[in-house]
């Protein structure tokens, strides 16, 4: 049965001075294949909001073409559209040296009838909600992803993986160097979705909530919109002193 999602997103200022994250849907409605993409833009001074808005529009773009050309596989495209945004970057950043050093993860999601195909670098987290149960899906690239998979494998303690000054260090974005040096997540074989189902994008300002809270407030929301405002609300509601951006696309299946 294809299953047509309800999409909705929104964004959280933190105690940021500026929101570095950058969200897009296209095409932006109706449609029956179509892209949610997010990035979280680093760099500071350096124009993170810039990289991330660079990232998301080179991603559209590949994507716009591939769709009218046709004959690409999806996941090629979504690569495609990361190679293109990497290059975007390094020659903005070449241009202008006061921006070197800018750059933003990415996550890129195609929601088709019967499932999902994605991309990702970074550490903005791709949650499947089942049930009320939510389950990353995609990697995180981070120095505390590794840190969380070494407590996973027995290798170190929780206690000492939680108290890493470099946790949120990222290992693998798009900043304008070989992409070929990165983990990348992708995905080959169709992510199958089943009614009831709800995919959230992210970026890490949302960790501000444990992945149980996330299943939660995913299940309980009556709509993509009501999803999308709880699960805001509820960072700000935590009041963390130094909280930074947060941003949500929800598809509800």
């Amino acid at each position: 049965m294809a299953l047509q999602p309800a999409i909705d997103m929104g964004q959280l200022l933190g105690r940021r001075e500026r929101q570095e994250d950058c969200i897009a849907r296209f095409p932006d409605t109706g449609k029956e294949a179509e892209l949610l993409v997010l990035s979280d833009g680093m760099g500071g001074a350096a124009a993170g909001d810039l990289a991330a808005r660079l990232i998301v529009d080179s991603l559209v773009q590949v994507y716009a073409e591939g769709c009218q050309a046709g004959g690409s596989p999806p996941g090629r495209i979504l690569r495609m559209g990361a190679e293109r945004a990497n290059r975007v970057i390094f020659a903005r950043s070449s241009d202008e040296p006061d921006l070197s050093g800018m750059g933003g993860t990415l996550l890129a999601v195609r929601l088709l009838p019967k499932g999902v195909h994605f991309f990702s670098m970074g550490d903005s987290p791709l949650y499947l909600v089942r049930r009320g149960q939510a389950y990353r899906l995609n990697a995180d690239h981070s120095i505390g992803g590794l840190l969380d998979a070494a407590v996973a494998r027995g290798e170190m303690s929780r206690q000492d993986a939680l108290a890493r000054r470099d946790r949120n260090s990222i290992t693998s974005v798009i900043m304008g160097e070989p992409l070929r040096d990165m983990r990348m997540d992708e995905t080959i074989d169709l992510v199958p979705i089943q009614a009831d189902d709800t995919l959230i994008l992210a970026s890490d300002g949302l960790d501000t909530l444990s992945v149980s809270t996330i299943g939660q407030i995913a299940q309980s929301g009556a709509s993509a919109t009501e999803v999308v405002k709880d699960l805001l609300r509820a960072v700000e509601e935590r009041d963390r002193p130094r909280q930074d951006n947060t941003s949500v696309i929800v598809a509800r299946f």
